[in-house]
């Protein structure tokens, strides 16, 4: 049976970029391997398991800024390894970077949909109040 977060598209391209980037890392060379490359999946592990987190109700609220921060991390990363020539070609780098460009644009979406159906903070007037 599959689990509830497995549609997601979201879901999908967090999971095709943590495929992408293992191939990625395997071909890097020995000293970008174990520190930039080991650093790559692990942030690539954790997006996974923040969108499966932010499929929960309960949770979404406050795991969806943590999910936005680690693949902006992500995107960092990626910067860095096309810097320190760790990338075989720009086009690997550039198929990386477009398929986290893609899950960022997914994540922030969801953010704001989220934030827009929880109306306004606690304490907070709606946006459409206005004072006179």
């Amino acid at each position: 049976m599959p689990s509830y977060y497995e549609a997601l598209p979201i879901y999908k391209v967090a999971m095709d970029v943590a495929v992408r980037v293992d191939a990625v890392v395997q071909r890097f060379a020995k000293g970008h391997k174990y520190t930039l490359g080991g650093r790559l999946r692990e942030t690539t592990m954790d997006v996974v398991m923040l969108v499966a987190r932010c499929n929960r109700r309960a949770e979404r609220a406050r795991q969806l800024p943590l999910l936005c921060d680690r693949i902006e991390e992500l995107k960092l990363m990626v910067n860095l390894g096309k810097e320190v020539k760790a990338f075989s070609s720009f086009k690997q780098f550039a198929e990386v970077m477009d398929q986290v460009v893609m899950l960022a644009r997914q994540a922030e979406a969801w953010r704001r949909a989220t934030v827009a159906n929880a109306g306004p903070e606690p304490g907070r007037p709606p946006s459409s109040w206005r004072e006179s």
